[in-house]
């Protein structure tokens, strides 16, 4: 028997919810007939994102037969912000934070010491000729950038200019396991 695929849940973790609250305010005074719009392009997907900039997130939407580049820009943490977050990186991730993962309560922590993964001065921009702000296109981007930061919560803070390969130090690795870039493939291999 088929099963019919399940949606896309957005803002699962509090890493996700945290963007979603920049299009989904807990105080509406009406409700935003774009929202199930943009979802739909991103489950269907219509939204790809380039995540590989520090400071930005910047997306392709495909809406109909246009394709519009929407932008989300992040300000980077400073040096005393960026050390602040990796003793918290320290302090909650023993074996390394490369996996990706990240527990919830470092996010607790990093909000508690207003340090939050989704600052309150995030701009975005758009290609679009749209006169809602924000237009289709940054929504669908936030829901997109969502389901990343569920999945992969390190993203959120490498936007913001966090060097994760420094919260992962030699000693997180039992000493009788070797990196794997260590190796070499063909002494390895034969």
């Amino acid at each position: 028997m088929a099963t019919t695929p399940r949606a896309a849940v957005f803002g699962s973790t509090p890493w996700g919810k945290e963007w979603i609250r920049r299009v989904e305010p807990i105080a509406v005074t009406r409700p935003n007939p774009m929202l199930p719009r943009a979802r739909s392009l991103v489950r269907n997907d219509s939204v790809v994102v380039n995540r590989n900039q520090i400071g930005e997130f910047r997306c392709v939407v495909s809406a109909g037969m246009k394709c519009e580049t929407a932008v989300l820009s992040l300000p980077r943490y400073t040096a005393t912000e960026r050390k602040s977050v990796m003793r918290i990186l320290a302090r909650h991730t023993r074996g390394g934070a490369s996996s990706g993962d990240l527990p919830d309560e470092v996010h607790a922590d990093l909000v508690a010491e207003k340090l939050s993964p989704v600052p309150d001065a995030t701009g975005a921009s758009c290609t679009c000729s749209g006169r809602i702000d924000p237009c289709l296109h940054v929504t669908a981007a936030t829901y997109a950038i969502s389901l990343i930061v569920d999945q992969m919560p390190t993203s959120a803070l490498a936007v913001r200019g966090v060097d994760l390969s420094a919260a992962t130090t030699v000693k997180d690795v039992p000493r009788r396991w070797m990196p794997i870039e260590n190796l070499d493939s063909t002494a390895f291999f034969g």
